[in-house]
């Protein structure tokens, strides 16, 4: 991508992310609102009714904002992306059936950097902003929910790690796919989308171990924050809030062996897209 609609792209990109951290800190006081409202509510109190709505109708004032943008920026993006990959790789002598082929990867590149990116972003802020809030509400719940993220972080390490070469071998056939059917041969057909079918399934299995594991992990949390809850010190606005904060916190890590396992695949579009797609336009570089 040449250098002047690089930094224009990445500018786009940046404001759009930009609405999705503000969407996303409008989110996290969501529980904080509702229990306001309910402690409120209980003592014959309307403000804290007030602010929840006001904080409602905001957040959904800049999803509104930030869905309408993205959808312009991200397709755009996309038809700029793809006509570099057809100019640059055509003028290097690669065949049609592989420049089609990186067409196709140019698109699920920029398909994530518009949902996957994104959905990276909602989980850090699901996970860490959840944890500074109920470390707010019982520090002991809190060091409990911090202890996990520690088995947490190494299960995803593994899957990030075993996921890798998966994606690598799937991007490798989905550079001859075009080749493949193009030449119409019924065994060959079948060897090859047997052996990436057989991948997505690999890829599956360990995303859901990995999930299954963390879930696992959840449980004990939430045992314990259940007891702490209903045994302290906290009013009914307070309880509620706290366990809305572990549901997101818990939440968070649900999301995130999917997206590792996007990211892994997004490095290798990457690599074999080389100059056509400009390091500024991609927020992950320094993942």
């Amino acid at each position: 991508m040449v250098e002047d609609h690089t930094s224009a792209a990445r500018r786009r990109i940046q404001a759009g992310y930009a609405l999705v951290v503000v969407e996303n800190l409008l989110a996290l006081l969501w529980p904080f609102a509702i229990g306001l409202a309910i402690d409120g509510l209980v003592d014959d109190r309307w403000a804290g009714l007030a602010f929840f709505v006001a904080l409602a109708l905001t957040h959904t004032a800049v999803g509104f904002a930030r869905q309408r943008y993205q959808t312009r920026t991200f397709n755009r993006l996309y038809a700029e992306i793809a006509t570099d990959v057809v100019e640059q790789q055509r003028r290097a002598g690669v065949d049609t059936a592989s420049v089609s082929g990186r067409t196709a990867l140019a698109g699920e590149y920029v398909e994530f950097l518009e949902h996957d990116a994104p959905l990276a972003i909602t989980a850090g802020f699901t996970i860490a902003g959840s944890l500074v809030m109920i470390f707010l509400y019982d520090p002991a719940v809190g060091l409990a929910a911090a202890a996990i993220a520690i088995p947490v972080l190494l299960i995803n390490r593994r899957l990030m790690a075993r996921s890798e070469g998966i994606f690598r071998d799937l991007n490798d056939l989905a550079e001859v796919e075009v080749d493949v059917i193009g030449r119409g041969r019924r065994s060959e057909s079948s060897r090859h989308f047997g052996r990436v079918a057989r991948r997505w399934v690999r890829l599956s299995d360990a995303e859901a171990a990995s999930w299954s594991i963390v879930e696992v992990v959840a449980v004990g949390l939430w045992v314990f924050a259940l007891v702490r809850a209903t045994t302290g010190a906290l009013d009914v606005g307070g309880i509620i809030a706290l366990l809305a904060y572990v549901l997101f916190y818990t939440g968070g890590f649900d999301e995130v062996p999917g997206v590792l396992q996007r990211l892994t695949r997004q490095r290798d579009i990457k690599r074999r897209l080389g100059d056509e797609i400009g390091s500024e336009a991609d927020p992950t570089e320094r993942a």
